[in-house]
């Protein structure tokens, strides 16, 4: 009966710091991190099943990959200034996040792994803010939205990368990253021609739209896991998630569906994000405090920098205005689930490999609690925020001049 303790445990805890965030109208992410790293194996250890929370929580991860597939829509990178935009927003950050760890000490890898989960933007948080603060008539809300769509895309990618790098030697990367591209191809061809078969399912008001979902989900994962083994590589269940949804997004009768896998995938996440915080211990010892202070502030401050100097660049390109851009930037600053998902994949594949580990885990760690909350507050008063910036750069102008 432990699991059962443990469960109400987790959902006990979860549930008041969930309330204690919303009432202080801050992001939940790193309420739910914190109660995993207070109740896990960084605080109290009270929690005896860890298999099962994981297990239970990397389902959470699944739906949200395969909640993002469906909201996806391959035909917007072709609208005007979108791909710059998308291709600006990751130049910089990914190349600040990338040589910051290199500076600090850490190995290409390692680098690449920090640098990823930088640049990718909580696109939950980001939503959530421009429709609770009214933001969504704002002239760059479609840019911005689009910007979460590009990072998605990109999410995809590194997270093929990854897994292909981490699976095995360098030599096994195209095996990895072809048997992945070829099993995404069978997804897709495979639900487009069965189509007209699965749709009639999905009108019913039964039990058998959602057991033909997780059918669809597990199998797909199972089959993945399977053709990882014989080809020796590694096929993440996340990416197959991610394809999988968008295969499904075109299948009319599964709109009707969309409330019902939201609940699920909120509640599975929440386990996630608490599973995150309690699996690992935070290590600075090998860096002295005040060095793994130093490397986290820089990391803070390069991370909003490098988003308002986007969003800058941005806004001038497509709107004309660089008060406009720096508002891209302040509402994309939160980062959250997406760096989470990326590490965690890591954790899983192989992160002993890395001689840092511990040290990426706890960096990454602290940075997603900080800036997800710092983030919020920057996507909530975005406009003040451009505001303020212009009004110093005139004055720094005026003085020049004067």
């Amino acid at each position: 009966m432990n699991f059962l303790t443990d469960l109400a445990i987790v959902m006990v805890a979860c549930l008041a710091l969930g309330l204690a965030s919303h009432y202080l109208r801050q992001a939940s992410i790193p309420a739910y991190i914190i109660a995993g790293i207070i109740l896990g194996k960084s605080g109290f250890d009270v929690i005896a099943s860890y298999d099962f929370i994981q297990w239970l929580g990397k389902i959470g991860v699944i739906l949200l990959m395969f909640y993002i597939g469906l909201e996806f829509n391959f035909k917007g990178i072709k609208e005007r200034g979108r791909l710059f935009a998308g291709c600006t927003d990751f130049a910089v950050n990914f190349t600040a996040g990338f040589l910051l760890g290199l500076v600090i000490g850490l190995s290409m890898v390692e680098a690449f792994i920090l640098a990823s989960a930088v640049y990718i933007s909580s696109s939950a948080i980001v939503i959530s803010s421009l429709i609770e603060n009214r933001r969504l008539i704002y002239p760059e809300a479609e840019t911005v939205v689009w910007l979460m769509v590009f990072e998605d895309i990109i999410l995809a990618i590194l997270l093929v990368t990854l897994t292909a790098f981490m699976a095995g030697s360098l030599a096994l990367i195209p095996v990895s990253l072809a048997a992945t591209l070829l099993f995404i191809v069978f997804i897709l061809a495979l639900i487009r021609r069965l189509s007209t078969v699965i749709s009639p399912l999905f009108e019913r008001d039964d039990e058998i739209p959602l057991l033909l979902i997780f059918a669809l989900l597990f199998g797909f994962s199972a089959l993945a896991h399977l053709m990882g083994i014989l080809l020796h590589c590694h096929i993440s269940e996340v990416i197959v998630a991610f394809f999988l949804g968008s295969a499904l997004s075109g299948v009319k009768s599964f709109r009707k569906l969309f409330g019902t896998i939201i609940s699920f995938k909120n509640v599975f996440l929440t386990i996630f994000f608490f599973s995150f915080g309690m699996m690992f211990r935070f290590q600075v010892t090998a860096w002295n405090s005040t060095d793994f202070i130093l490397a986290l502030l820089a990391l803070i401050v390069l991370s909003i920098a490098g988003k308002f100097v986007g969003g800058a660049i941005i806004g001038e390109r497509l709107h004309g205005s660089l008060e406009t851009g720096l508002r891209v930037g302040a509402y994309t600053t939160p980062r959250g689930e997406f760096s989470v998902v990326l590490i965690m994949v890591v954790m899983e594949i192989g992160i002993e490999l890395l001689p840092s580990s511990e040290l990426l885990l706890s960096l990454v760690v602290a940075y997603v609690i900080i800036l997800s909350i710092m983030g919020s507050f920057f996507a909530k008063h975005g406009d003040r925020i451009g505001s303020v910036i212009m009004g110093c750069i005139h004055n720094v102008m005026m003085l020049k001049r004067s």
